[in-house]
């Protein structure tokens, strides 16, 4: 009666340590590499720079490329006297759409392009233009006490046509 007892617990007993060297080795990767971090980012979608990009090499570059492209297009704009933002970060919508005057449009309580809309909201409107802004009971945005909006569909739809004629558009040499 004992052997076979001894015999059931023997046997109980490298069953459990098949179970755990099986899961043992479903977990261990040869190809893991460790990494520590003494905490995670408070804001995942922060990149303060300590943080890697997951695109490939050549992305980053077309990427580069193309912000380089649109700051300079952004400054031709600028001296034509059709490109006015009313917050710091560049604003391709309104670059790929032949310029614009976002203070004009606030101004004038219109509308403003979805970009500046978003930076707005975002606290990245210059300085002249964050002094005119509150919020109203409904936590919405006003621009001296306008509530702000974005374009119409209508106005929107125009500025993707201006786009697509932009970009249609031959230039001679």
């Amino acid at each position: 009666m004992q052997n076979s007892f001894a015999s059931r617990i023997t046997r109980i007993g490298l069953a459990l340590l098949l179970i755990g060297c099986g899961y043992g080795l479903g977990k261990w990767d040869p190809t893991w590499t460790s990494s520590s971090h003494a905490q995670p980012p408070a804001d995942p979608d922060r990149n303060d720079g300590s943080q890697t990009v997951d695109l490939a090499k050549e992305t980053v570059q077309q990427i580069q490329i193309a912000n380089d492209s649109l700051a300079l297009a952004m400054e031709a704009l600028r001296l034509e006297g059709k490109y006015n933002p009313a917050t710091s970060g560049m604003n391709p919508y309104l670059i790929l759409s032949g310029g614009g005057d976002a203070i004009e449009d606030l101004e004038r309580g219109i509308g403003v392009d979805p970009i500046t809309f978003a930076e707005l909201y975002a606290g990245m409107a210059l300085r002249e233009v964050g002094d005119e802004i509150t919020r109203d009971e409904q936590n919405r945005l006003l621009y001296k006490n306008k509530l702000i909006r974005m374009y119409s569909v209508e106005r929107m739809q125009s500025r993707a046509e201006m786009a697509q004629s932009i970009l249609k558009k031959r230039v001679l040499p």
